[in-house]
């Protein structure tokens, strides 16, 4: 095993070094700048040299292009010197940085990772580094980048660091001469899906994807396995020629589903009727023939899944084929919240039999989402089908193995269970921290290092992320330490925490560290679940806004210089949004809404200043969906004029502590407890505002 810069286990491969003389005679390091003066030369493919640089699928010489011009620009922005890029037909003296495959690497095209099959388990790189002959290459076939991510890895190894988008959030050493000792490195992916659909503004989509690709995050999933989109059944139902489904449904109405009330569903289909698997199927083998027409290829996977929110087929032949289990979050005997996950795939398995007759190498890709995240009991899956486990109902902030959570733990179970049923399971995670949190910061990194070997050990084939670049709501560590346990989910993440904080915070990173390490020991210790910011006011205490000052103001002195202050300010601001958002919680509660809409605003000015210092912060967007900083403080403004305004008057104030008592028999209400002259004397007193 070798071990990189911050001491991370590496999955790498001694690889034999002495075929056709590729390589010259040992040396310690190879020199590619001196003095500020180029030693070497990248060279390419003579077709990469003539192509346009990018990263787009089934495009491996622009794949290569932008590799070797990542390594120009950074090498330069080192060490000022900027490497020529030349064809593999050019005469090189000196040092030679072979990027890609080409007719130079020929002699070692078998330890270089190639190939594109149904299990897409062949991305990877390698570095060799002998003499005076670097090579970076990998498998750059269909969706993967191999040599883009041998190239990340290799200038991460000189010390270059991406931390977020954008040059304010990148780390590049400075040093007039550059050397790589010899190395003999393959890595391959301990996951093989690993794309984030994070929202963000348009016009930052270039540095979204380039600081994707710099940490080994694919941009092309859908080639990987398509995303089994709510509501895709619909471009599945039933239909004749020429014949949309709504009218088919008129037509056919045994075809389709039936509501609650025994009406017929046009947009869902009938999971029992024996007729309606093979029409299904002939809609999803039309749509891959159009698919092959268009592209000239088969395509890897077809995303078909329901919509969102609980659907069932209320046909009563589907019904008595259900078990009767409710979903995780739907009321026991309501038959709006039945688990289908029986009858659905059930009814995948006929699909996929169909399909596969004609197109065998075609993956079904649906989804185990609301109530039909449970695995199914009594069912084998087929082979051609693909799950993608989506339990977004579950506790945000908590490990699977945490038992403080019975969600993580109950929601852990479920994934394990589908990795028995499924060999190409693979996690939607709901990356918002919270859902909603007014971009209070909620680092996770010890929720992270838990689950992720868990993943791997359960063979989880892989994760999308839905959610949004707040850093002020993740932590810059939060994306970090994701994106290395998702390439390599044995990363020693407390070595992987010490260089972020070393190379980003600089003299101040002592303090910053125990800055984030509090907020992180408050989120993981709390016993309170949720994945909405209604437990926040309840994790966040005052002994922890105590903490995080006494480290902000002590990272503030040691900060003096560019770009360490600037980076502590961020975290400065952060903090002062922390506390503004306290003091707005409890300026709510007390009914003091004018208070409340001051501190809303001030959460505003400081979310603006730390736009000017990146695009990147606070988010984009800049705010959570839906109850987020401007509904609240629309809602204050509507609640002062109802108080004090033209709308009203406030007459008398609830009191915010009362008596309390449990009443587990139901005996209150016959014994009058409700009554002004009852004895209450010996009731506890709560506070209505706080959790009890």
């Amino acid at each position: 095993m070798f071990m990189n810069h911050a001491g991370t286990k590496l999955r790498t491969v001694v690889l034999g070094l002495c075929a056709a003389g590729l390589f010259g005679g040992h040396v310690e390091a190879m020199t590619l700048v001196e003095n500020g003066t180029p030693a070497a030369t990248i060279v390419v493919r003579q077709a990469a040299l003539e192509s346009e640089p990018g990263y787009a699928v089934y495009a491996p010489d622009s794949k290569v292009r932008w590799a070797a011009e990542d390594l120009q620009q950074y090498i330069e922005k080192m060490s000022g010197a900027k490497l020529p890029i030349v064809g593999d037909g050019a005469t090189v003296e000196g040092p030679r940085i072979l990027v890609g495959a080409s007719k130079l690497t020929a002699a070692f095209r078998e330890k270089i990772p190639s190939g594109l099959t149904l299990a897409r388990r062949e991305e990877g790189f390698v570095i060799l580094s002998r003499g005076d002959t670097l090579l970076i290459a990998g498998n750059d076939e269909g969706p993967y980048c191999g040599t883009i991510y041998g190239v990340a890895d290799f200038l991460n190894r000189l010390g270059v660091r991406w931390f977020m988008p954008g040059e304010f959030g990148e780390v590049v050493p400075s040093r007039a001469t550059v050397s790589f000792a010899d190395a003999q490195i393959l890595e391959r992916p301990d996951f093989a899906v690993r794309w984030s659909n994070y929202q963000y503004h348009p016009d930052l989509r270039g540095d979204l994807n380039a600081w994707r690709l710099r940490n080994k995050i694919n941009v092309s999933p859908a080639e990987l396995m398509e995303i089994a989109g709510d509501g895709h059944i619909g471009r599945f139902l039933p239909a004749g020629d020429g014949i949309p489904s709504a009218k088919f449904a008129e037509i056919h109405p045994e075809y389709f589903a039936k509501t609650l009330d025994g009406k017929v569903n046009p947009g869902m289909v009938n999971l029992s009727h024996p007729d309606t698997p093979r029409l299904v199927a002939e809609r999803i083998k039309d749509f891959i023939r159009k698919q092959k027409e268009r592209t000239g290829r088969v395509p890897h996977s077809v995303g078909i899944a329901l919509y969102d929110g609980p659907t069932v087929d209320y046909t009563p032949e589907t019904m008595a084929r259900n078990l009767g289990f409710t979903e995780n979050i739907g009321r026991q005997g309501d038959p709006r919240y039945a688990s289908v996950s029986e009858e659905w795939f059930r009814f995948m398995n006929k699909v996929a039999e169909e399909v596969e007759k004609e197109f065998p190498d075609v993956f079904l890709a649906t989804n185990g989402y609301h109530n039909r995240d449970m695995p199914p009991e009594g069912v084998t899956l087929h082979p051609n089908l693909s799950v993608m486990f989506a339990p977004i109902w579950s506790d945000q902030i908590h490990a699977y193995d945490d038992p403080k959570s019975w969600q993580t733990v109950m929601q852990g179970n479920m994934l394990r269970r589908w990795t028995e049923l499924n060999d190409r399971v693979y996690v939607y995670n709901y990356v918002f921290t919270m859902l909603v949190n007014t971009l209070t910061p909620v680092p996770v990194t010890r929720k992270l290092a838990r689950d992720y070997p868990l993943m791997k050990a359960w063979g989880v084939y892989g994760m999308v992320d839905e959610g949004d670049f707040s850093f002020m709501k993740h932590g810059m560590q939060t994306f970090y330490v994701r994106m290395n346990l998702q390439w390599n989910s044995g990363t020693d993440v407390d070595a992987l925490l010490a260089d972020f904080f070393s190379k980003w915070y600089g003299p101040a990173a002592r303090p910053e560290q125990a800055f984030w390490d509090a907020l992180e020991e408050c989120i993981e210790s709390t016993p309170l679940l949720g994945h909405e910011d209604r437990i926040l006011p309840y994790v966040y205490t005052p002994e922890l806004i105590d903490k995080l000052e006494a480290s902000m103001k002590e990272a503030e002195a040691l900060a003096a210089d560019e770009p360490y202050r600037t980076r502590v300010r961020v975290d400065r601001l952060i903090l002062d949004h922390l506390k503004g958002y306290m003091a707005l919680n409890v300026a709510e509660f007390s009914g003091d809404y004018r208070e409340a809409i001051q501190q809303a605003d001030s959460m505003f000015v400081l979310r603006e200043e730390l736009n000017r210092i990146s695009p990147w912060l606070p988010a984009t967007p800049a705010d959570d969906w839906y109850w987020n900083l401007t509904h609240r403080r629309a809602f204050y403004e509507k609640m002062l004029a109802r108080l004090e305004g033209d709308e009203g008057r406030l007459i008398v104030q609830s009191p915010r502590h009362v008596k309390f008592r449990l009443d587990p028999a139901n005996m209150g209400r016959l014994s009058r407890w409700h009554a002004p002259e009852f004895d209450r004397s010996d009731w506890r007193t709560i506070d209505t505002t706080q959790p009890y």
